[in-house]
């Protein structure tokens, strides 16, 4: 079986329709994405982000996806000579100190990376049969460290609310579940935080797109879209944006929080690192 050889790809490579990509592109393409797609490309223990899985999707990639080395190693089988690898997005960090003379890696941005060969690019070994992880409301919520409290109001139109690390659910909310995430979303994103209160006062409209976004990825990726109505929640973005686009920083503050608390739920060793 003949080996294919690895090249360096230079930034100047990178075709500009991928180059150019935002995160608020991105975040549109997950929006839209299937809910099964993270299924797909992280079959074979490939840790991908909601970002880089959208970046592969606009790539026409729709099969599960490994690096060379991982191909070779892991499952012994070979890329194909010929086969071109699609380009995800790696994190770039730098080494700082903080006031405590402590060393630290910050992350200062982020690198497209030619890296990924799909499953039909390679030959070899037969694949294992594979069971993906299941996720667990629960265990999401211990090792996100949230707090459900006693819902308290007589304002039946408010859903529920969230403070600092806890959050209440109103008994009659019409989507009790995705209510849940909405909250848990307010609360990664940092919007409940002491003296964040007056963020999210004069970006409340931008905040509360982020709750609900997260919110609706995660309903389809978790397979619960039959438990709340997608239009009305796709409604309540529009009406909260005000048809604007969100900044490209709201739109990364989605997708992170959204991967937190679907990684949250998974088994001790199935998470998956940025």
């Amino acid at each position: 079986m003949e080996r294919t050889t690895r090249k360096r790809y230079t930034r100047a490579e990178v075709p500009p329709e991928l180059a150019e990509l935002t995160n608020t592109d991105l975040l549109e393409q997950v929006l839209n994405m299937p809910g099964e797609a993270g299924d797909t490309y992280s079959r074979f223990r490939v840790p991908l982000s909601l970002g880089n899985q959208a970046l592969l999707l606009l790539q026409g990639v729709n099969e599960p996806v490994n690096t060379f080395n991982r191909w070779r190693d892991d499952f012994n089988r070979q890329v194909q000579k010929g086969a071109k690898a699609a380009y995800i997005r790696r994190p770039i960090f730098r080494k700082e100190t903080d006031e405590s003379g402590n060393e630290e890696q910050k992350l200062i941005g982020f690198k497209l990376v030619k890296c990924m060969f799909r499953v039909s690019d390679t030959e070899g070994d037969p694949l294992p049969e594979v069971e993906m992880p299941e996720w667990s409301e629960s265990l999401a919520e211990k090792n996100l460290g949230y707090t459900e409290v006693p819902f308290e109001g007589l304002n039946g139109s408010v859903q529920g609310y969230s403070t600092g690390t806890e959050y209440a659910i109103n008994p009659t909310a019409k989507y009790p579940f995705k209510t849940k995430l909405h909250e848990w979303s307010h609360i990664a994103a940092g919007h409940t935080q002491p003296g964040a209160h007056a963020d999210y006062v004069k970006h409340r409209g931008e905040r509360e797109f982020e709750a609900e976004s997260s919110a609706y990825i995660l309903m389809h990726r978790l397979g619960a879209v039959a438990l709340f109505n997608a239009a009305e929640s796709r409604n309540y973005v529009q009406t909260w944006m005000k048809n604007q686009k969100p900044s490209p920083e709201a739109a990364g503050r989605v997708l992170r929080v959204a991967e937190k608390i679907e990684r949250a739920g998974m088994p001790e060793g199935e998470k998956e690192d940025e």
